[in-house]
């Protein structure tokens, strides 16, 4: 999720039709391919490349909490499916394979289905609510912010994933538990990424642990299906366990490229 910035302009850039290509390309060699995370995926990007021919623009869908709690409650779930360039449609749908495969294997397609539609209520609400509190103490400002993006949304699959796990991992040369690695990554990636929504990726977090803590959905359904996949990853007494090389690889990945994108943005 980041702060409203300006709307794409026609055509797909070459550089995002071969990273789009080599998106494609791990697709193709998964073991399992998760239709439901492949349907959320194909939404994302046609509404993206495809935004110019819709009736509701950004300034429509954004999520502004002021016009949310006066009743646009369209905003509340359109707002995650618009993004506001190529490399964030991308950076957010790279990331929602890896997640969303690995808990849509584990919980079956209609359930990941149900947890996303809740954990996309519940971070957005969690935001208008953080914006209308900080207003309250005078940040009048938290309630006219246009955020946008799949982030919020993207940083709760994260805490299902991995909030069980008794597994460390290494970020910036620095061994914290995997289970509090997107509070890392929060920090990281609002320093990298200055346009990045704080609230919105904290909100995520907070949706997360709800969902986890709170209602206690995520562990009976994961005990419940005992099967493994051929990347190593397999439930084990309601914990999803995966490769540790390959989780390593994946979220120093995650982090270069939000710095990259950084600097990008910044040249």
């Amino acid at each position: 999720m980041r702060d409203r910035r300006r709307r794409r302009t026609n055509g797909i850039d070459p550089r995002m039709m071969f990273l789009l290509m080599q998106l494609a390309r791990q697709i193709s060699a998964m073991p399992y391919k998760p239709p439901a995370t492949l349907v959320l995926m194909a939404l994302n990007f046609a509404v993206h490349f495809y935004q110019h021919t819709l009736p509701l623009g950004i300034p429509q869908v954004c999520l502004h909490p002021a016009k949310i709690l006066s009743g646009e409650l369209k905003r509340l779930v359109f707002s995650a499916f618009y993004h506001g360039d190529d490399m964030h449609v991308y950076y957010n749908m790279s990331s929602l394979l890896w997640k969303g495969a690995q808990l849509e294997q584990a919980m079956g397609s209609e359930a990941f289905i149900g947890m996303s539609l809740v954990l996309l209520g519940l971070s957005h609400s969690i935001y208008v609510a953080v914006a209308w509190a900080m207003a309250e103490v005078g940040f009048y400002n938290s309630m006219n912010t246009c955020a946008i993006g799949y982030s919020a949304v993207l940083f709760a699959y994260k805490v299902v994933l991995n909030h069980a796990s008794p597994r460390w991992t290494r970020i910036w040369g620095f061994s914290i538990p995997l289970k509090y690695a997107c509070w890392a990554e929060l920090v990281l990636i609002s320093i990298m990424t200055p346009n990045a929504s704080f609230i919105g990726h904290l909100c995520g977090i907070l949706a997360g642990l709800i969902y986890v803590y709170g209602y206690n959905f995520v562990q009976p359904t994961l005990q419940s299906v005992p099967r493994s996949d051929g990347d190593g990853r397999r439930i084990r007494n309601g914990r999803l366990e995966r490769n540790r090389r390959n989780q390593r690889e994946r979220e120093e990945w995650e982090l270069q490229e939000a710095l990259r994108r950084s600097r990008e943005e910044s040249g």
